[in-house]
């Protein structure tokens, strides 16, 4: 009868101790899981904000290309008004002098 129960209660510490194994397992799994999905998510925060980033540099940089070269259109065009009615101004001058 001893036997029996020494038999019974090593019985009841091998599945108790592979039943903790098993959970020691799904604990490793679980985390192993949370930490490749922190490191996914990270990396992917990363990859984005530099993409954005990048996209910002090269839109605003458009978009100072085009208004520099606007207001450089406008100021040429202005001098070269200006120089006409200058040649004008002279010529008439000159005709009438």
């Amino acid at each position: 009868m001893k036997s029996l129960m020494k038999l019974s209660v090593a019985a009841l510490l091998v599945v108790g101790s592979t039943q903790v194994s098993a959970n020691d397992g799904q604990l490793d799994l679980t985390q192993t899981l949370s930490n490749n999905i922190a490191s996914y998510i990270e990396k992917t925060s990363n990859e984005l904000q530099q993409n954005l980033k990048q996209s910002l540099l090269v839109d605003s940089q458009n978009m100072l290309t085009n208004l520099i070269s606007e207001q450089a259109e406008k100021i040429t065009n202005v001098a070269k008004t200006t120089t006409k009615e200058q040649i004008v101004s002279v010529e008439t001058t000159k005709v009438e002098g």
